[in-house]
């Protein structure tokens, strides 16, 4: 995973190496890449699916929160991207 620990530690200096901060990288990447997403995408169930992933891995990343709530938000949110991705590949075969 890239080095995205500066960005995190920016605002939640006290966050542990390991698994809170490869959570919270993950996050960062959820984020970006949900934003990406939204710009791509034109089914309304894909953008609201990618706006969802946008929003939850915003909130999480920079939380206060346990371990297991970060590990369970980018969970979360890579199966709400992933289902954008699904959601948009039906609507171009005309069900969404």
């Amino acid at each position: 995973m890239s080095d995205l620990s500066f960005h995190v530690r920016q605002f939640v200096p006290a966050c542990a190496d390991g698994e809170e901060m490869e959570h919270r990288q993950a996050l960062l990447k959820a984020r970006d890449y949900a934003a990406a997403q939204r710009g791509k995408v034109f089914s309304d169930r894909a953008i609201d699916l990618a706006c969802e992933a946008h929003e939850t891995a915003g909130a999480f990343v920079y939380a206060d929160v346990p371990v297991d709530r970060l590990k369970i938000a980018v969970a979360y949110c890579r199966n709400l991207v992933h289902a954008a991705f699904l959601a948009e590949h039906l609507a171009e075969e005309g069900a969404g």
